[in-house]
């Protein structure tokens, strides 16, 4: 039986933010509808900066996507607020990206390698808003919670991925090799190789399948 897919659905919850503010869904109004493209403006603006390294200040946003300060400030309530929707944004991409089919079907190496797969590339994509989020973001509630729900995501698909393994642990071990792997595989694992240790992704990957089967495997 195909085991259901887990990630969207517990991120949207946890945000718990309007996907719209400042306006209405109701784009039969061509003023709406204009509002509507422009506040999708800004935050592909935020997001381009961002992942250009750049700080994406309020003035940065402006100059760039060209939308009046007075219009930003109707669309969204403050800059919070902007960065939230962005948060939003990239963090919905990045869960429909971090889809696991079938989990816990099919070899064991064939499992880890999906698993080390989808969590590398769903982090690569979302790495530099994951530095923003952590560094200038972590304390606004929603995003904090959003971090928190991430987390969660990681967790509950790598119990379904290896609940063959985990099934034949005690409850000591099992939570033991849970945490592991988590932390094996986290946004701070992942920046530590690639940005502070300059490691290639393929290297990354390898490096991460390799710890997993250890893990797993240790007695």
């Amino acid at each position: 039986m195909t085991k259901a897919k887990v990630g969207a659905p517990i991120l949207f919850e946890a945000l718990a933010i309007k996907s719209v503010s400042g306006t209405t869904r109701d784009s039969s109004d061509g003023r709406i509808a204009n509002r509507l493209r422009n506040r999708e403006h800004v935050i592909d603006t935020f997001i381009e900066l961002v992942n250009e390294g750049e700080e994406s200040t309020l003035d940065q946003v402006i100059e760039r996507s060209g939308v009046a300060r007075r219009s930003i400030y109707r669309y969204f309530d403050d800059l919070s607020d902007l960065s939230m929707q962005v948060f939003r944004r990239v963090s919905e991409e990045a869960a429909g990206d971090a889809v696991l089919d079938n989990p816990g079907f099919g070899p064991l190496p064939e499992r880890i390698s999906i698993f080390a797969s989808v969590r590398l590339h769903s982090l690569a994509k979302t790495h530099a808003f994951g530095l923003l989020a952590r560094r200038r973001l972590a304390d606004i509630d929603g995003v904090r919670d959003g971090l928190a729900a991430i987390t969660n995501i990681a967790r509950v698909q790598l119990v379904d991925q290896f609940e063959p393994e985990l099934a034949t642990m005690n409850d000591e071990r099992r939570e033991r090799v849970i945490d592991t792997i988590i932390l094996l595989t986290s946004f701070e694992s992942y920046d530590m190789l690639k940005r502070q240790l300059g490691r290639p992704i393929d290297v990354v990957e390898i490096t991460w399948t390799e710890a997993i089967t250890t893990t797993l495997n240790a007695g």
